[in-house]
């Protein structure tokens, strides 16, 4: 009786094995022999005179993603499948997807399976599972709105500064958008297709003030302003507003475009800004604007409050208040016992019209309807000279001072180095401080020149001040240094310095400048 010898590579017992060999071969128990080695490993002897056919079986699993197949030798004279009728089966009869074949895997399997070995559940085949696409997202370039008062060296917080404005500038990139992908689709062993997912896309509305940018793929302010983002909705609008007063509910305010406030703006509150429109009344405030400063009411303070603006500063009326200007001071109504400083002009020449009390500085010229008031305070009003001219003259001395003492300082190196070698050829320390002392004296004695044209160019050439009333007692007017005392009330007119005389003169209040020195004065 002739026997077949074959062989497993995978672990098994002997009432499971047995189980499969009757199955796949169809073969009585009686003809099997089996042995086992210590690792579990079988060697079966089959005895039978009948020849049996080798088997192969494919088995598809997890939904079509995974193809195993086994191999089973031929038993005495049975037809034996080579590489090319197991590739053929799994091809064309099990429609596997040769793109996806383990190939390693397959080729060591059919070596086993004609050395007489069973091969068990090799993975010839595994699909490709799809790749859902992913969401949109963005990424912020800006922090979100922060209300917590700002902590103190002592501990204590500072309510008035809660930091809520989100400043950006122009053409500054605020959200960097990533768009949502496609996915990759995946494939079964078959070669069955499977759909991904595409990602969710994230819908960003534009609001004012912004626009996409192609190049960096992302939303970007047009102008500088404050960011407002709020369910997906993005602006920059170059006026914050308030509305309401300005107070413990809005804290500081800190922004680079124009503030609007509806209300007043409360003691103790600070506005910096480029513009600053209050359409209140302003208290012990401190507003600073790189342009211009405009309160439609007016200021009333107990003499803390401070108005600064690059350019312009216009209000309906101004108490008590430290009040600076580049360009001009313009007074709807009336302005009491405060300091104006302006480089330009002063205006009060509507309702009122009246200035009194405090100290007056402008550069150019002051027009006002009334200066001064019956029996009220004495005050000066200089013109003509930058009120910053004295600020730059003592910076210029002490600049002065300090470059005097380098020179100084550099000389007495000079000596000793020259005490030590005076040949300047062997001595390259001594040629350098000698170099530099040069250049420092140069510039030592440019200075005067320096501090003289600051002068001129603070001292105005023709100054005027404008009165269409009257000028009360107690005025004193200030023409560079040339001072006028009003002891008792005068009517209307302008006043200019007169370089012949050196002494102020009264014109009529239209008079032409440039024919000043050949108008008449009046009584």
């Amino acid at each position: 009786m002739p026997v077949t010898t074959i062989k497993t590579l995978t672990p098994h017992n002997d009432h499971e094995l047995r189980k499969l060999l009757e199955h796949v071969y169809g073969i009585q128990p009686e003809w099997i022999k089996i042995t086992f080695d210590e690792e579990r490993l079988a060697t079966i002897e089959i005895e039978t005179e009948m020849d049996i056919d080798s088997r192969v079986s494919v088995g598809i699993t997890e939904g079509g993603m995974k193809a195993e197949f086994s191999l089973f030798p031929a038993i005495n004279k049975g037809k034996v499948l080579d590489n090319d009728a197991i590739e053929n089966y799994l091809i064309r009869e099990k429609h596997l997807y040769t793109e996806l074949f383990h190939w390693d895997s397959i080729k060591h399997s059919i070596q086993y399976y004609l050395a007489g070995y069973i091969v068990e559940r090799v993975v010839v085949s595994e699909g490709m599972p799809a790749e859902d696409g992913q969401d949109a997202w963005m990424t912020l370039h800006f922090e979100l709105d922060d209300r917590r008062p700002r902590e103190l060296d002592d501990g204590s917080v500072d309510f008035r500064d809660i930091n809520h404005i989100v400043t950006v500038e122009e053409n500054q990139l605020l959200i960097s958008y990533h768009p949502e992908t496609a996915g990759k689709e995946g494939i079964k062993v078959t070669g069955e297709r499977i759909q991904a997912r595409r990602g969710k896309k994230l819908v960003i509305h534009k609001g004012r003030g912004v626009y996409f940018d192609e190049e960096r793929q992302g939303y970007a302010a047009k102008d500088g302003g404050y960011v407002i983002f709020e369910s997906n909705r993005l602006s920059v609008n170059p006026i914050y507003s308030v509305y309401g007063d300005v107070d413990y509910s809005v804290g500081n305010i800190k922004f680079d475009g124009t503030v609007s406030v509806s209300g007043d703006v409360l003691s103790g509150f600070e506005i910096k800004a480029k513009n600053i429109v209050v359409w209140g009344i302003v208290r012990d405030a401190h507003l600073t604007a790189i342009d211009d400063i405009t309160v439609k009411t007016g200021v009333k303070s107990t003499g803390k409050c401070i108005l600064k603006a690059g350019r312009h500063i216009t209000s309906g009326f101004i108490e008590n208040s430290d009040v600076e200007a580049g360009s001009s001071i313009t007074i709807k109504n009336y302005c009491l016992n405060s300091k104006l400083r302006c480089e330009g002009e002063i205006n009060a020449t509507a309702g009122d019209g009246i200035i009194s009390g405090g100290e007056i500085r402008a550069f150019s010229s002051i027009h006002v309807r009334r200066l001064g008031l019956d029996q009220g305070p004495q005050f000066k009003v200089y013109i003509g000279v930058k009120h910053s001219l004295e600020d730059k003259l003592e910076a210029a001395m002490a600049d002065k001072d300090k470059l005097e003492q380098i020179i100084r300082d550099a000389d007495e190196k000079i000596r000793k180095l020259a005490k030590m070698n005076p040949d300047i050829k062997k001595n390259p320390k001594l040629k350098s401080i000698i170099t530099s002392r040069t250049l420092l004296m140069k510039k030592f004695q440019t200075m005067d020149e320096r501090v003289e044209q600051m002068i001129k160019s603070s001292m105005h050439p023709m100054p005027f001040i404008r009165v269409d009333q009257s000028v009360h007692d107690g005025v004193i007017m200030v023409f560079y240094g040339t001072e006028k005392n009003f002891a008792e009330t005068e009517g209307a007119g302008k006043f200019v310095y007169n370089k012949a005389t050196g002494k102020i003169d009264k014109l009529k209040p239209d008079a032409v400048l440039e024919t000043v020195v050949t108008e008449v004065k009046l009584d």
